[in-house]
């Protein structure tokens, strides 16, 4: 998403409206993305960590908090937009938001960075698989139907059908019927008929049903 949205920002003539409207709605839901992981994701994982090493938790928040003013920093400039009246005002926006969100992209990919080395080496350190299972599942209970379509739903898209069975079968042993059938609804809804045609059927139920049956 940060790679199309920059693309999208350096290709755009934001003196043209449709071309603008585009490529700040494509802003909008990178922005928003990363805000979302940092108010569902980060809260959990980081409280999982924070007791094995509080102070590159600490470190970590504190950068976090300065990603997060960038991320609304650009939000705000796109409010800016619709009171442009000339061209050369629309020219320097389109300048300025370019600016700004390299600026995002970078921190963006410093913070990815930090949580496959940092954030996940403490995870497999400290819990077991089936633990750090449980911390997915209580990611995946926080999020509503709608998050779960707009935010899950552009992982599941970039996953292969073999990535997505063993993640969703993985999980069912642990997650209610309730969380499996959210991401298999949310699975059919942004995949292609073909895909969705290729895996539909393979899902294994949820351990609590399986249990429910055999009683």
């Amino acid at each position: 998403m940060l790679f199309d949205a920059g693309a999208r920002i350096q290709q755009t003539d934001f003196t043209k409206a449709k071309q603008a409207d585009a490529a700040i709605d494509i802003v909008k839901q990178t922005t928003r993305s990363f805000l979302y992981h940092l108010s569902k994701e980060d809260n959990i994982l980081y409280h999982s960590v924070v007791l094995y090493a509080p102070y590159i938790v600490a470190m970590i928040e504190q950068t976090n908090i300065k990603d997060e003013k960038l991320a609304r920093s650009i939000d705000k400039l796109i409010e800016q937009y619709k009171d442009l009246a000339t061209k050369n005002e629309m020219i320097s926006f389109g300048l300025q938001l370019q600016a700004a969100f390299f600026e995002f992209t970078a921190a963006v990919l410093q913070h990815m960075n930090k949580e496959e080395t940092v954030v996940n080496e403490l995870l497999w350190s400290n819990y077991t698989d089936p633990q750090l299972v449980a911390l997915e599942v209580e990611m995946l209970k926080q999020s509503t139907p709608e998050a779960c379509t707009w935010y899950t739903g552009k992982i599941l898209k970039e996953l292969s059908n073999s990535e997505i069975l063993i993640w969703i079968n993985g999980i069912a042993e642990h997650a209610s019927s309730n969380i499996i059938e959210k991401l298999i609804s949310t699975t059919q809804k942004v995949l292609p008929i073909d895909r969705w045609q290729m895996i539909r059927g393979k899902f294994v139920a949820p351990r609590e049903q399986t249990n429910k049956a055999a009683a």
